[in-house]
């Protein structure tokens, strides 16, 4: 049975609002259920990496990127700006600085170009996800 692309994109923004409020079991499931419906695409990948750095794990989320993001989407200059997000919580600043600067100079994506450009202005203290404080 087809999935309808309507479905998968509401799977994702739930997948997404899920990784905002904490939800990150359930966020998991909805882009996991997003990838079986298409596994040809490179965006559930992005959620579970988006996941994995709310999660304070960046180096899974590099990995993630690397391994299958950018296998299924190699010029992909979405994956590439979610990766220097990433490979900059990982501590690797410079690559990742070094990547975000080369989507900012020749992306023909709008979306990667400004996610890129507010990256780049982020300090790496800035950049790091905070986790609210239970009183």
């Amino acid at each position: 049975m087809e999935t309808s692309g309507e479905l998968v994109r509401l799977l994702m923004r739930t997948g997404y609002w899920s990784v905002w409020h904490g939800l990150y079991a359930e966020a998991a499931a909805l882009f996991n259920g997003a990838k079986a419906a298409r596994p040809e695409s490179e965006m559930p990948v992005l959620g579970m990496a988006v996941l994995a750095m709310v999660m304070q794990q960046p180096d899974s989320a590099v990995q993630l990127l690397r391994e299958n993001a950018l296998a299924l989407a190699p010029r992909s200059e979405l994956v590439q700006a979610h990766l220097g997000c990433a490979l900059r919580l990982a501590g690797e600043e410079s690559e990742g600085q070094d990547l975000l600067q080369r989507v900012v100079a020749g992306s023909r994506d709008e979306d990667a170009r400004r996610m890129a450009v507010n990256l780049l202005r982020l300090s790496p203290s800035q950049l790091s996800p905070q986790l609210a404080k239970v009183l």
